[in-house]
């Protein structure tokens, strides 16, 4: 992992009750995640928090303990993530005990190539053992709020009427392409949309503020043709919405074990158009005025 400047200075505040050494060995867990990451070597990566540790990733699921860290990392490190490298920055630590602080991180992973794939926030809660080691107790990650989108004059003339809360709302579309990386920048250059992810495998997705427009690489060798695939909705109750599809006549929701925090299950319509659910939204830039991500 590269360090910024600065990354071993004291904590921002709160350090009245710890000293430099221990600001600098709150860091050096950070470090230490991102040569286990780099390494694909799960323990090492987990090596940085307690036994017992209160992970939460960002889709929200919780692996019980450094136990379950290493496993959920191991699939990674030898699946989609596989080569890939974490930059990872401390942005502040506050002791709230001498034992005891909080600590605001940000990372970023990149391909083997250095193009980025993701960025992530996370709040922490560190806490020094018996033996005086520290360790990381709690840890919740999440994804960034974007930007907000840029804003466009109001048509006094739409019939359009605003969704209700509860009522899902279309929010992504995808398509697979031949080249991604270049048709991402066609809809960046005329579009001005914004490129908020890429997948190792190249994929990218893209956002104009309300919806995400994902182009999946096409695989030479798969059956999926190129053009429109499928779409998504952001929903706010997958059980309910379930149950309404399934009285519908359409079979049970699939859920999708993925890496990213959306997209969590795939459905299909009566006549076999398929589509994915989510309860957290698709990513990318969200409206200034929705707080949902929606």
């Amino acid at each position: 992992m590269q360090q910024p400047e600065g990354t071993n200075a004291p904590a921002h505040d709160g350090t009245e009750g710890g000293t430099h050494d221990d600001a600098r060995a709150i860091r050096a867990l950070w470090a230490e995640m991102a040569r286990g990451w780099a390494a694909g070597d799960a323990a090492l990566f987990a090596a940085s928090f307690a036994e017992d540790c209160d992970f939460t990733t960002v889709r929200g699921d919780k692996p019980p303990g450094r136990t379950g860290i290493v496993a959920g990392h191991d699939a990674l490190f030898h699946g989609p993530y596989a080569g890939t490298v974490l930059h990872a920055r401390v942005v502040a630590v506050r002791f709230l005990r001498p034992d005891l602080a909080t600590v605001e991180a940000e990372s970023t992973i990149t391909a083997p190539d250095g193009q980025p794939l993701a960025t992530t926030h996370a709040l922490a809660v560190v806490e020094r053992t018996a033996e005086g080691h520290w360790l990381i107790s709690a840890f919740h990650n999440m994804i960034p709020a974007p930007r907000p989108a840029r804003q466009y004059p109001d048509s006094k003339d739409s019939t359009v009427d605003e969704p209700t809360a509860a009522r899902p709302r279309l929010r992504h579309l995808a398509i697979v392409a031949r080249d991604p990386e270049k048709l991402a920048e066609f809809y960046s250059s005329v579009f001005a949309m914004e490129l908020f992810h890429r997948d190792p495998d190249g994929s990218c997705f893209l956002s104009d503020g309300y919806l995400s427009l994902a182009l999946i690489k096409h695989q030479l060798d798969g059956e999926t043709p190129v053009g429109f695939n499928h779409f998504g909705f952001h929903i706010e109750d997958t059980a309910a919405t379930t149950e309404a599809l399934v009285a519908a006549g359409t079979p049970k929701p699939a859920e999708r074990f993925t890496n990213r925090p959306f997209a969590e299950y795939r459905a299909m319509d009566p006549e076999g158009n398929w589509f994915d659910l989510s309860e957290h939204g698709f990513g990318g830039p969200r409206p200034p005025s929705d707080s949902t991500g929606a």
